[in-house]
């Protein structure tokens, strides 16, 4: 560990010696002055700001990988269960706190009820399912056995596909088998249950146990100790290979706002078919160049280390499919989290300990490779430290501190004016007022009418893209809606068992499944792109508007020809340069921005399901008919099963195009306009902040112009005083800069 000072313990001081010095500049201008009050308030804001930034690290993986146990190493305690048979059911958020406390979002019934709703879509009951469908509440007894006999109905006709146990049939038993322990904590609306101090360890029934996972939203773990650097949220995430798309939206929802991604891989099994797909949705995202990659090895599983790493060489050379030069790294999580637990690991964890052990080259190897992986992320996590939580902070701080200069320079030119140079200052600076408080008013005037343009710039963009489709979205779910097959075939030998509308609702489901993940695996990529295009046009357009208005008045009253003492040549050569018109990313932060959930699937009202399940019995009873007419016509179900997937096919393509019209909408008005708003006021605010500046120059030099000459000797040196304290300001900012770049955000 090591006993330097942190990036947030240095930043804090620096606000500290800025606000001295606004203390100092308001005792020689201590009239009502807006740019020093601004800068104050900028200052104290700034801590608050640092302290609610956070840097992402998503730990994934396929079932089985090691996810859990790599965050427990990384941690150096068990936070998270881990195991056989352990399986984490949801994303669990893990931070630095001030004790150990668990906070977990429970659902409300309605988002409970809506979620099992979805997995009764087109299931047959003899008539009564459209009713219990559509009305359906898990907390009415009649209704919780209704779905139990839909459970045991799938199990018994449908236990296991191709792919493993059924989503639905998975969804229904967790919402069963998790009832009786959770009824009495869910309400109406969201709630939240807190486990901590000594009832910490009660959140792993809920993030190991699928049945109570269920009925959380969101689990969130503050934990104490020096591991976890404040700055720093890790999460560990549900398996990739989850056969539910819903479950992999949600791992792919949280990887959209991490900064860092690890993946791991069992070194036991290697890279899957299922890491393959998963990686080919992060590269999509266009997220893969922010991850690394863990061979997390299984020391009991390799005879030798030539083993390990053939099987390292065969995983990096499939990786390099999907990105060059793959970050890998091979080493026991496992082992180092025993390392570090030390003498209170159980007796039979210590054996296997104290066997790996003897395996010197192994475990040699694990070292080098576990050393570089840590050097590696910390090298990232500082990059990022730096340039998501502190660069748009130092930079705010770097042009208040070359703006007090600029003020400390002008009121040592007056200090110093003689008789006739006094004259002249007056002359100028009544000047340089009127030409800030003239172009004020014009960008005042102006921002309105300038942002209103870009307003229906971007409005313009999603028009283009969403109505016009310029992006192909709709035409891609028009072409997968016409090639995707609606198949029987699985089904056809149970036919007589089940009857046709238990068929038609696994159908569907199926179908749903492949819509579900067409839309994550193509759709959510594309939208992500536009979304970024637009994002990055709203930053051009800001920075192209606050440099129009880049206007330094002392530069320009000399320019103007006018004979000075005010204005030295080495003043004028100061320039606190260009800034950045906005952070559109720390703004999304303030105001909590999200974009609208991204969920395009198959919906279907009482009427579509009655219309697909009676276009198969009509077809159905007319191919019965004529086959009974005609002997040498054999009697077929295909033609109805047709039918129906047809109309589920048309009803999809009308249920998703609806679903992107809607998307537009909240696009524009819950996520563009409220951004947009944002970045406008904290635009006015920089810009008002430079014209403040000279705003009250005039009071100031009335105040000095009437000191006695003794008294002007006494401010010469408080302002002495300010520019070396600002020099030292200045320097404290370069080193925080150097230090972020190389810091190490795990160590304590």
């Amino acid at each position: 560990m090591t006993t330097h000072k942190t990036p947030l313990q240095t930043i804090d001081s620096i606000v500290t010696q800025t606000l001295t010095v606004i203390d100092m500049m308001e005792e020689i201008s201590p009239g009502n002055n807006s740019f020093l009050a601004a800068c104050k308030k900028n200052c104290l804001e700034i801590p608050g700001h640092v302290q609610s930034g956070l840097i992402r690290i998503a730990v994934v993986g396929v079932i089985k990988s090691g996810k859990s146990t790599f965050i427990n190493s990384l941690a150096g305690k068990e936070l998270v269960k881990r195991g056989a048979g352990v399986v984490t059911s949801i994303t669990t958020r893990i931070r630095k706190g001030k004790k150990n406390e668990a906070t977990l979002v429970l659902k409300s019934w309605d988002e409970v009820n809506n979620h099992i709703k979805k997995t009764l879509d087109m299931f047959p009951d003899d008539g009564q399912g459209p009713t219990i469908a559509d009305t359906f509440d898990l907390r009415r007894k009649k209704d919780r056995a209704y779905l139990g006999q839909v459970y045991d109905k799938l199990v018994k006709e449908f236990p296991v596909t191709g792919s493993g146990i059924r989503p639905e049939t998975l969804l229904i038993r967790n919402a069963l088998k998790g009832y009786e322990a959770c009824k009495d904590i869910i309400g109406a609306d969201q709630g939240k249950i807190i486990f901590s101090s000594k009832s910490f360890e009660k959140h792993k029934s809920f993030t190991s146990d699928p049945a109570m996972a269920f009925y959380v939203k969101d689990v969130c773990l503050d934990v104490f100790g020096k591991v976890i650097d404040p700055n720093i949220e890790i999460a560990d995430c549900q398996g990739a290979d989850s056969t539910d798309p819903a479950q992999l939206s949600q791992v792919v929802k949280y990887i959209e706002s991490a900064n860092l991604i690890v993946y791991c891989i069992s070194s036991r099994i290697g890279l899957r078919q299922s890491d393959i797909l998963f990686l080919k949705i992060i590269k999509q995202l266009g997220l893969i160049e922010n991850i690394l990659f863990v061979n997390n090895c299984d020391l009991t599983e390799h005879e030798n280390l030539e083993d390990l790493v053939q099987i390292e060489s065969k995983i990096s050379q499939e990786l390099e499919f999907l990105i060059q030069n793959p970050s890998l790294y091979s080493f026991s999580a496992l082992y180092n989290l025993f390392q570090t637990i030390g003498s209170r690991l159980p007796r039979r964890d210590t054996k296997r300990f104290e066997l790996w052990q003897e395996d010197e080259k192994m475990i040699g190897y694990c070292k080098d490779n576990s050393d570089g992986f840590h050097q590696r992320l910390n090298q990232l996590l500082g990059k990022n430290n730096y340039d998501l939580i502190l660069s748009n902070h130092l930079e705010r701080i770097r042009m208040m501190a070359e703006a007090l200069n600029k003020k400390a320079d002008i009121f040592y030119g007056v200090l110093c004016a003689d008789m006739d140079g006094e004259k002249k200052t007056r002359i100028q600076l009544k000047e340089i007022n009127e030409n800030a408080s003239r172009l004020k008013s014009i960008v005042d005037n102006s921002i309105e009418g300038a942002v209103s343009g870009l307003v229906k710039e971007i409005q313009s963009n999603l028009k283009k893209a969403f109505a016009r489709d310029s992006i192909n979205i709709r035409k891609q779910v028009r072409r997968f809606i016409q090639n995707t097959s609606i198949d029987a075939e699985p089904y056809r030998s149970r036919i007589k068992e089940t009857g046709f509308k238990q068929i038609l609702y696994l159908m569907f489901q199926d179908y749903k499944r492949k819509i579900d993940l067409f839309a994550l695996e193509e759709i959510v990529p594309e939208l992500k792109k536009l979304i970024e295009i637009q994002e990055t046009r709203i930053h051009s357009y800001f920075q192209s508007l606050l440099d129009s208005y880049q206007i330094d008045f002392l530069k320009l009253s000399s320019q103007m020809g006018k004979e000075t003492t005010l204005i030295s040549d080495q003043l004028l050569k100061s320039d606190p340069g260009s800034i950045k018109s906005v952070d559109i990313q720390g703004i999304k932060k303030i105001l909590g921005l999200t974009l609208p959930e991204t969920v395009f699937t198959a919906r279907y009202t009482t009427k579509m399901r009655a219309n697909a399940i009676t276009g198969l019995g009509l077809q159905s009873l007319c191919q019965l008919f004529f086959s009974l007419k005609d002997k040498h016509m054999r009697f077929s179900f295909t033609p109805g099963f047709d039918r129906a997937a047809r109309k589920i096919k048309k009803e999809s393509l009308v249920s998703i195009q609806g679903q992107l019209d809607s998307y537009h909408d909240s696009l524009n008005t819950l996520y563009f306009e409220p951004l947009i708003q944002a970045v406008t006021r904290d635009f006015k605010e920089k810009i008002h902040q430079r014209f403040a500046l000279y705003e009250s120059l005039d009071e100031d030099m009335e105040v000095l112009f009437s000191l006695k000459q003794s008294e002007k000797l006494v401010q010469q040196e408080k302002i002495c005083k300010i520019k070396q304290n600002i020099a030292h300001l200045n320097f404290c900012i370069d080193g925080l800069d150097g230090f972020s770049r190389n810091s190490h955000p795990l160590d304590g």
